[in-house]
């Protein structure tokens, strides 16, 4: 069976989330480029690829690789994650080098975060802070005041954490938003928290 397009991912995720060719194009580019697109007759730019991505809520890097590279880069993320928590931030920075290049949002976004609390950890204090003063006007731009918050937190020395019941909240607006994946990470966090409460000590 041959491997699927990029053409192939964007139609599939349009017809997953009940998208015409209108809706996804807008005003950006016509429905008979994007039809062209999905039938690997045309490539969008990068700066179309972006629009397309964010009117489908998929991470561009889903669209450009495909399913195992983007997990990939998922698993790589929730590694270092994970190092950082263990008090491992060698490990952390090492596992997130997958990541830590990517424009994708907002997985790239969070291994750089997360890539500055290593560095502060290990004691390379310019360098974090180099790395949060890049990122902050992408976040800031989005608008996404939890990682706004998180940032300052890093930034400051300080460990960040919301809440079980806000992240349920935050998955709820990011669905109503048509956020999925936004919507997804806070649905995650909300049952770990919860689960963590639950279980015995």
């Amino acid at each position: 069976m041959a491997a699927d397009t990029l053409g192939d991912r964007i139609r599939k995720l349009r017809m997953e989330r009940g998208m015409s060719l209108a809706k996804v194009a807008g005003g950006d580019f016509s429905r008979a480029f994007l039809n062209q697109v999905e039938l690997g007759k045309s490539q969008p730019s990068m700066r179309v690829l972006r629009v397309i991505a964010s009117r489908l809520d998929a991470p561009v890097e889903y669209l450009l690789d495909g399913e195992q590279r983007f997990l990939d880069r998922e698993v790589a993320l929730e590694k270092g994650r994970l190092a950082v928590a263990r008090g491992n931030p060698r490990k952390a920075l090492a596992d997130l080098e997958p990541v830590l290049d990517s424009q994708d949002w907002p997985a790239g976004s969070d291994a750089r975060l997360t890539a500055a609390q290593a560095l502060l950890a290990l004691g390379r204090g310019p360098e974090a802070h180099r790395v949060l003063e890049q990122e902050e006007p992408e976040i800031r731009r989005r608008g996404d005041t939890v990682r706004l918050r998180r940032l300052r937190a890093i930034r400051a020395g300080q460990r960040y954490s919301v809440s079980a019941p806000y992240h349920v909240r935050l998955a709820e607006a990011a669905m109503r938003d048509g956020r999925v994946l936004d919507g997804l990470e806070h649905y995650r966090a909300a049952r770990v928290m919860f689960e963590a409460a639950r279980s015995p000590s």
